[in-house]
């Protein structure tokens, strides 16, 4: 068993690595392979000896596939939990389980999130770096001995552990039940959790024909129907509309009271809502992870954009993240697109659009709860649909990302791209690289997470020569440091090209960040929509936050929107004044 400490780690993608179609220069240039020591082999991809590579970097430079991560650590980890294979990601650390008590685990995707959740909730065994053995539950129990997870795991292997884990994967549900009506797989699930996720109105529809927001419904109420001592909940904001993930928090809350809740999501201001105490996980995505001390919500999300842990001395980024708002006045500007008002009547279902104009360099957010219209808008706009009176609305070259990710393309992503976009020197060095795409490229598109699609979707969608960008939902599957930096790449394309841009989008951090202006869809969910004239960030956001009830304060340190407490000094304060979205 691997018990030792490290302080280099060797990862090989295999999906990337193809030994038949390159001239093995991992192994050819590899100094000391070069002297006769062991260090690459070769057994249908690459393998590499951790122990005898010097960490040089050559091999990561000379791979012609980017196949290959060598990662010096400037200081040694020991605590290993679990190693996937041979140069594969390992975990280092798990999270504590708190009784009565709400753990948010936060950080980029593939520092081990999932993982964690896997270990505890008895998916799969700890192996402590052995991933060739079969690991006793005697060696576990031994290995967490003295720590504050000794009693949990020896709970877990006596069979002590009623937990349910809610998958991240909510397309499985309607892939695995798509035919089966949603009262049959919520067949015995209490009234009261039915009432407070809003689904009496779906039970006789079939899950293969529910929304993607009614469908995470679906899953959580399934999770917290089961009389359980833990339970283990995986993104549960996405698809969500604020207002969903607002009722989620608390519904969550209430119905697991008394209990134990582990919840892994990327949207701060609904982690903030949910959680009690919140882990950290940094290190190099698809390498290693290393779980941070428990701290408190505010704490941790403060720790994490600032990039260092002071009181574990651990610095895992170089810069801090910026979430403060940054809408411009663009009014006497050059007016780059005006859309007239427009009605659309569906026979169960009608939509009113005001008129409005976005300027030269401006992006526009679009918030509202899920079924007002939303997507129909942008429908209307890029004229996959016409308006019922006919509106003429001004004819530009649109580019469109939808909301749903459907892409069965059977290539590589460098194929995919290069089909619809020009693959220059401007769009790689302004989109491709900023957005990590150009580590995807030798990856087969069908093989993509919902994060990965998302960023080459990004990257189509933006590559495109287009006067006017129609980005739905495009933070999904996202992780915050990624958000982050697509807010500031969609920033600079949009300024620098004098382009514009209309983005919809639920995270209220996000687009309290990305939005000059905001348009608010009012109305009743799947009967009438509205959609109101552009306004500013402050007075749109309050008009939406009065409707919903919350309040909003500004984080005094990051500048971050972060919700009162309902009936709170603060929130009576803030709602006596009128004032919903005090973060300006």
């Amino acid at each position: 068993m691997v018990l030792i400490g490290t302080n280099r780690i060797a990862i090989v993608d295999k999906d990337k690595c193809q030994p038949d179609k390159c001239q093995l220069e991992c192994q050819r240039f590899c100094p000391p392979q070069r002297n006769g020591i062991d260090v690459v082999s070769i057994d249908g991809h690459s393998k590499i000896n951790e122990e005898t590579c010097i960490g040089c970097g050559i091999c990561t430079k000379k791979c012609p596939f980017d196949a290959i991560m060598i990662i010096n650590l400037s200081h040694e980890l020991t605590n290993i939990i679990h190693q996937y294979g041979l140069n594969t990601f390992r975990l280092y650390g798990l999270p504590i389980v708190v009784e009565n008590s709400i753990i948010g685990l936060l950080g980029p995707n593939g520092t081990g999130k999932t993982t964690s959740l896997q270990i505890l909730s008895g998916l799969i065994k700890p192996n402590f770096g052995d991933f060739i053995n079969d690991i006793s539950w005697d060696i576990i129990l031994k290995q967490f001995r003295g720590s504050e997870l000794y009693k949990y795991m020896e709970k877990l292997k006596d069979g002590k552990i009623k937990s349910i884990y809610k998958i991240q994967r909510i397309d499985l549900l309607a892939k695995n039940y798509g035919n089966k009506k949603v009262s049959e797989v919520l067949k015995g699930v209490k009234k009261e959790l039915l009432k407070d996720f809003e689904l009496e109105g779906v039970l006789d529809k079939k899950v293969g024909e529910i929304s993607g927001g009614e469908l995470q419904k679906v899953s959580i109420v399934a999770s917290l129907n089961k009389d359980v001592d833990f339970y283990f909940i995986d993104e549960p904001s996405s698809y969500l509309d604020i207002k969903q993930r607002i009722n989620m928090t608390f519904a969550i809350k209430k119905h697991t009271s008394g209990k134990s809740v582990m919840v892994v999501e990327h949207d701060l201001a609904t982690l903030d809502m949910i959680s009690d105490y919140i882990h950290i996980l940094y290190g190099t995505p698809g390498a290693y992870g290393v779980v941070s001390k428990k701290y408190s919500s505010r704490r941790a999300i403060n720790l994490y954009l600032s990039g260092f842990i002071k009181e574990e001395n651990v610095r895992f980024r170089d810069e801090a993240l910026d979430f403060k708002s940054r809408g411009q006045v663009f009014e006497g500007k050059t007016v780059h697109f005006k859309y007239p008002a427009m009605n659309k009547n569906f026979p169960s279902f009608e939509l009113k659009i005001d008129g409005g104009e976005i300027y030269q360099g401006e992006i526009i957010g679009i918030i509202g709860e899920n079924a007002l219209g939303k997507t129909t808008f942008m429908r209307l706009l890029n004229g996959n649909i016409k308006d019922d009176a006919g509106a003429d609305i001004e004819k530009i070259n649109i580019s469109y990302k939808p909301q749903y990710l459907k892409e069965d393309y059977e290539g590589s992503v460098e194929e995919y791209l290069r089909k619809n976009i020009k693959l220059s020197t401007d769009t790689k060095m302004h989109l491709i690289n900023p957005l990590g795409v150009d580590k995807l490229m030798e990856k087969e598109m069908n093989r993509l997470s919902g994060g990965e699609l998302q960023r080459v979707m990004i990257v189509k969608t933006l590559g495109k020569d287009a006067d006017l960008y129609l980005l739905d939902e495009p933070s999904a599957f996202l992780d915050v440091e990624e958000r982050v930096r697509f807010v500031k790449v969609l920033r600079r394309f949009i300024e620098n090209n004098k382009k514009a841009c209309f983005v919809i989008d639920h995270d209220l951090m996000l687009m309290n960040y990305i939005s000059d202006r905001v348009i608010v869809f009012k109305g009743i969910s799947g009967v009438k929509g509205n959609a109101l004239k552009p306004m500013d960030l402050q007075s749109s956001m309050n008009v939406f936050l009065k409707e919903i009830g919350v309040t909003f304060r500004k984080d005094p340190d990051t500048g971050r929107p972060r919700a009162n407490k309902i009936d709170s000094q603060k929130d009576k304060e803030q709602k006596k004044r009128g004032v919903y979205f005090e973060v300006m």
